[in-house]
């Protein structure tokens, strides 16, 4: 019989004595899973303390604010040191630039000041004070501090599927294995419905590319065991409603194979007299993110969240999201510590464990 014979018919014969072995004072730490903070502590707590390896998709209608709160988490990951790889399919480098130095900006001085716009206008930027020269260099200084783990992946030639999307992530791998070494590795793609099919020549409807593409992101999941920030664009009907699982585009493969979904929308959709226009024009604007899909952990949970557009940057209100009962929050506190991934390397050390 050979090798790969004997490891299946060891994944078949793995008793749930073997697994449960593993959570033990002596074993836990092979199994339990690293978290790290997205900057929103009302999401962390949502999920389990943190993100960890896992597929988590975001999703929201256009010019919500999407790609800018993806900006902003993985900012906030690459300031504690996580690696983090930004695949940007829409936005450019200079314009993701602009955005988080306008973010930095605002959180320096709590308060409008350089916005995406003026930074990028030639004529505006000749223009400048000495004082707005000053700002410009704080904010700027803040960025390159918070970014220096933070790797840029702009569209082009070399850049248009997910078979691309995998070699780069496997080529940073190797190549940082000794300076990254021990730390969780974040991909966030933007977005899904941007990525070409593998193969060029293939004629695939857009829902089969989709499909294709997310299998290939949970393969990256599982065999990399990085954490995958997914956007995701929404079907046009459902711009005016309440967000759901099948407000998603191409929504089979998504509400299947992700562990995590998020949606995000105006906090007041759901009333009778909701009005867009009303909605776009107050500062900050008053959105929210909905846990739609937790695979580990409770759904339905709502997260507000404020939006100052104008200076690309979001704040999550103090004490404010949806409570939970106390026993929920007991038990959440208790088990943050053992968060566990029921992945391949779950029965791996399982089997070695049985000897």
């Amino acid at each position: 019989m050979s090798n790969e014979q004997n490891e299946r018919t060891d994944w078949e014969h793995i008793s749930l004595r073997d697994c449960a072995a593993l959570f033990s004072k002596e074993h836990i730490g092979e199994i339990a899973s690293r978290r790290v903070s997205t900057g929103f502590p009302q999401l962390d707590h949502s999920l389990g303390g943190g993100l960890t390896n896992g597929l988590y998709v975001l999703g929201a209608v256009p010019g919500l604010g999407k790609s800018t709160l993806a900006l902003q988490i993985a900012c906030n990951l690459s300031g504690q040191g996580i690696p983090v790889l930004y695949f940007a399919l829409e936005m450019n480098r200079t314009w993701i630039t602009a955005k988080s130095i306008s973010r930095a900006d605002y959180l320096l001085h709590h308060g409008t000041g350089l916005q995406v716009a003026d930074l990028l206008n030639a004529e505006k930027s000749h223009a400048f004070s000495a004082r707005e020269w000053k700002r410009i260099d704080q904010a700027r200084e803040r960025v390159e501090q918070e970014t220096a783990n933070l790797y840029l992946y702009e569209q082009g030639p070399g850049l248009t599927n997910i078979g691309e999307i995998q070699d780069c992530v496997r080529s940073f791998q190797t190549f940082h294995r000794q300076r990254y070494s021990g730390l969780p590795l974040m991909v966030v793609v933007d977005y899904l419905q941007i990525l070409a099919p593998r193969e060029a020549t293939l004629h695939a409807s857009d829902k089969q590319i989709v499909d294709d593409n997310v299998r290939e992101l949970c393969k990256m999941r599982d065999q990399m065991g990085v954490i995958i920030l997914l956007i995701s664009a929404l079907n046009r009907v459902s711009y005016n409603r309440p967000i759901t699982l099948n407000s998603f585009k191409e929504s089979g493969s998504i509400e299947y194979s992700a562990d995590v979904i998020l949606g995000m929308q105006y906090q007041e959709i759901s009333r009778k007299n909701f009005s867009l226009d009303s909605a776009k024009a107050r500062r900050p604007r008053e959105l929210e993110l909905t846990v739609l899909k937790m695979r580990y952990g409770q759904d339905g949970v709502r997260i507000p969240l404020h939006f100052y557009s104008d200076s690309s940057c979001f704040l999550q209100p103090d004490g404010a999201g949806v409570a939970m009962s106390s026993r929920i929050q007991e038990l959440r506190k208790t088990l943050s510590a053992y968060p566990v991934q029921y992945h391949d390397g779950f029965h791996q050390r399982a089997r070695r464990l049985r000897g």
